[in-house]
């Protein structure tokens, strides 16, 4: 007997959370957003998140005590704002292989060869697109994904409210100028992300400084980033730079059992992406010498109004003999304190 459509979602809908759970879950960045980070709009067409810029208020000394106080209020809240940005996908099996297929074993078959595959495709260009504001163009081009705010602050044309230029310049904070989640960089205003170049050579006291500065606007030392990911190039000079390092144990002292001179970077977690391609034409200047994004997910957040699903498969009446399901999400991401957040260029020979 031919496998029917709802023989076809019965076996899907049981596999389905975890095809949506391999989706989201599969890669270090939306595992840490959809673990620290990920929450549901609650309506709306922005999603918004106000910070302040400095005190409304300013003091005075009293020298003689009949100083005037200043009673100007300045406003100094502003608000983040970043339109969900909405992505379909139509996955479709077509009838003759349905009607050439029968029992759960081949249901699963055309399940792993056809919706499962297109979930995998579709999340690698999703996270090449965060880290780099390009796709590898699997099921979504560069072009369709436009509305979705990247951590490369080279790019300059995306679209939609507060996505037009990405997360993370790599530009010293002063000169920092760009509108980004619809509120233009200021220094004076704390609307900056952290940078530094170590050049073409691997300078581990680079990293450091960048990681401490993140740390201050954190609330300090010990909540800092927690998410590093790297070029592949660039993980490799830190690795080496890791591996190069001497230990030192001492053994049967009576003031210290054991130490180390191994230093660390500070964060819990560093990764090497391949999808962090820093040769594509996605990076130019000194970020084309290697990228280091510094990560804080207590600031980043993944807001979905409808989270990453596949519907029923159902006839199609249309053009061609096949069955249809639809993958959609919409969301976006948002950076609440960008301070927090770094990202340090070159490093990787």
């Amino acid at each position: 007997m031919s496998i029917s459509t709802e023989l076809l979602n019965t076996t899907f809908a049981d596999l389905r959370g975890p095809l949506v759970n391999a989706f989201v879950r599969s890669n270090e960045l939306f595992d840490a957003l959809q673990s620290k980070a990920r929450m549901p709009m609650e309506g709306g067409t922005q999603i918004e998140r106000s910070f302040s810029g400095g005190a409304p208020a300013r003091g005075v000394g009293v020298y003689v005590g009949d100083e005037l106080l200043n009673m100007t209020r300045r406003q100094q809240i502003k608000r983040f704002q970043v339109e969900p940005h909405r992505i379909v996908a139509a996955i479709n099996i077509p009838k003759r292989e349905l009607n050439q297929n029968s029992g759960k074993l081949a249901i699963i078959r055309l399940i792993e060869e056809y919706p499962q595959t297109v979930m995998e495709a579709a999340k690698a260009d999703l996270n090449a697109y965060f880290l780099t504001g390009a796709s590898r163009g699997l099921v979504f081009n560069t072009s369709e994904l436009k509305g979705f705010l990247t951590l490369n602050g080279q790019v300059s044309d995306g679209i939609g409210t507060g996505v037009t230029n990405g997360l993370l310049d790599f530009l010293a904070p002063s000169a920092q100028t760009d509108t980004v989640q619809n509120v233009a960089k200021s220094s004076s205003i704390s609307h900056f992300n952290q940078f530094a170049d170590m050049g073409t050579s691997f300078i581990d006291a680079t990293l450091r400084k960048v990681y401490r500065q993140c740390s201050h606007y954190a609330g300090g030392i010990g909540k800092g980033p927690d998410l590093v990911i790297m070029d592949d190039d660039t993980y490799t000079s830190f690795e080496n730079a890791k591996l190069s390092r001497v230990r030192v144990s001492i053994v049967e002292d009576k003031t210290e059992k054991s130490n180390t001179l191994e230093l660390s970077l500070g964060v819990a977690k560093t990764f090497s992406s391949i999808d962090l391609d820093r040769t594509s034409s996605a990076f130019t200047g000194v970020a084309s010498k290697g990228i280091t994004y510094m990560l804080n997910t207590d600031y980043l957040e993944f807001p979905t109004l409808e989270a990453p699903t596949i519907s029923e498969f159902k006839e199609r009446v249309g053009d061609q003999d096949v069955v249809t399901a639809i993958f959609s999400m919409q969301g976006n991401m948002i950076s609440t304190k960008l301070p927090a957040q770094g990202v340090v260029s070159g490093g990787n020979s």
